[in-house]
């Protein structure tokens, strides 16, 4: 089993590769995958590749960071992102054997190289969780002066009720 150092780009020569397992390492710029400017660091991107004279099976596992906003304080933060992803390429359409569609990519026999740049960025922007938070248990923004319950208290009272549900306040039975 051979480990090999790549260039900053994520093509993989398979063409003359023997068969037997060939791990690979990338470490591309976020720039170069197409990401936005808050992923400032490197991307780190381990490929093993599996090649039998029928097929090539890849496994990736990926890791980078990004600066993001807080959905609760606004602050930014720094967030570890990393995730893996799979996929068989086979020269023969029937070769497919039940795996799910998009785990399965049918390339022709003469194949130079196999390019996951595209992969990658796809499952690294995939990873960004939908609601970002700064930490677990962020206090986010006082709702009526704004200040940042993490960093400081504020002389708001919590039990003010908004005038618009007043009516409802007699529906709450103790």
């Amino acid at each position: 089993m051979e480990r090999i150092k790549q260039p900053d780009h994520i093509k993989i020569r398979i063409s003359g590769l023997s068969s037997g397992l060939h791990e690979y390492h990338f470490s591309p710029s976020a720039a170069e995958l197409g990401l936005g400017s808050n992923f400032g660091k490197l991307v780190e991107v381990d490929v093993a590749i599996d090649k039998t004279p029928r097929q090539v099976l890849l496994k990736s596992n990926i890791r980078t960071s990004g600066i993001f906003n807080c959905d609760r304080c606004i602050e930014n933060f720094e967030r570890p992102i990393s995730t893996a992803f799979t996929m068989l390429y086979i020269f023969d359409e029937k070769e497919r054997s039940g795996a799910p569609d998009e785990e399965v990519q049918v390339i022709a026999p003469d194949t130079v190289y196999i390019d996951i740049s595209e992969d990658v960025r796809q499952m690294i922007t995939l990873s960004v969780p939908l609601k970002l938070l700064c930490r677990e248990d962020c206090r986010g923004l006082c709702p009526r002066c704004g200040k940042n319950r993490n960093i400081e208290q504020c002389d708001c009272r919590d039990d003010q009720i908004d005038p618009r549900w007043q009516g409802l306040e007699g529906l709450i039975t103790n």
